[in-house]
């Protein structure tokens, strides 16, 4: 009988050894709960940034349907909304976890690159714009035509960056072009096949894609997108003042 009891006492030991020890392995500090850790295929580099420019539409619906339902975050580079759809578009974004940035209030760029004081008060008048309607003010932007457009003159854009890095504001621009910026739509699938080209084989992707109007594809291309960086181990993010911005050199 003592033998017995003895090698009990020995086998809850040895269980209970076992127990701590799996403890200290598995226990994550600060989360309140015990997480098996698992090897995971998703490199911590390897990031994709989508952005949409020239929105808010009732294609952006859309876009924000896929995301939602990926749960995945973008990044939207908006122009100025009248209407009361455009508006809640602002908002939605905001509640779903997405980030909003300045493009322009008007996008016409043969006003907003007249001068500096031009754009930078059109741009101002979109931030003022996004603060009445939601509360919150977008700081990064991203210029119309890209950071080197040359539909304005290089004195104009480079006078814009100063007083931008003087205010604050960080602008962003691509490394992966959706090239969908046609007068009519661009297949999903020329879409999606336009972004891995450019894109190549980096680490850190932001993409260039559009949700006006006229971009009908644009959420059946996300989806594509989605699942293909997916599958290659990217996690995706929004952009924020404090991202590593993505510029043309």
């Amino acid at each position: 009988m003592f033998c017995t009891i003895k090698i009990g006492k020995r086998f809850w030991l040895w269980v209970g050894a076992i127990l701590l020890a799996l403890l200290a392995i598995f226990w994550l500090p600060g989360t309140g709960a015990v997480f098996p850790v698992l090897s995971s295929s998703v490199d911590q580099e390897k990031v994709v940034y989508l952005t949409f420019d020239d929105g808010p539409s009732v294609n952006t619906i859309e876009i924000l349907n896929v995301l939602k339902e990926e749960k995945v975050p973008a990044t939207f580079f908006v122009t100025g909304a009248e209407t009361e759809r455009g508006l809640g578009l602002y908002q939605r974004m905001l509640d779903e976890g997405h980030a909003i940035g300045l493009h322009s209030y008007s996008h016409r760029y043969r006003e907003i690159y007249a001068s500096a004081d031009a754009y930078w008060n059109d741009l101002m008048r979109l931030a003022d714009h996004i603060e009445e309607h939601t509360g919150y003010r977008p700081d990064i932007f991203r210029f119309p035509g890209g950071s080197h457009t040359t539909t304005a003159d290089a004195a104009v854009l480079e006078e814009v960056k100063k007083r931008a890095t003087n205010s604050g504001l960080c602008w962003f621009d691509w490394n992966a072009l959706g090239k969908d910026d046609h007068s009519t739509p661009t297949s999903a699938q020329q879409i999606f096949e336009n972004i891995v080209s450019s894109a190549g084989d980096k680490e850190r992707i932001v993409t260039l894609m559009h949700d006006d109007g006229v971009r009908t594809t644009a959420a059946d291309a996300v989806r594509l997108i989605i699942d293909h960086y997916k599958s290659l181990g990217y996690r995706f993010e929004k952009l924020t003042s404090e991202t590593e911005p993505v510029r043309f050199s």
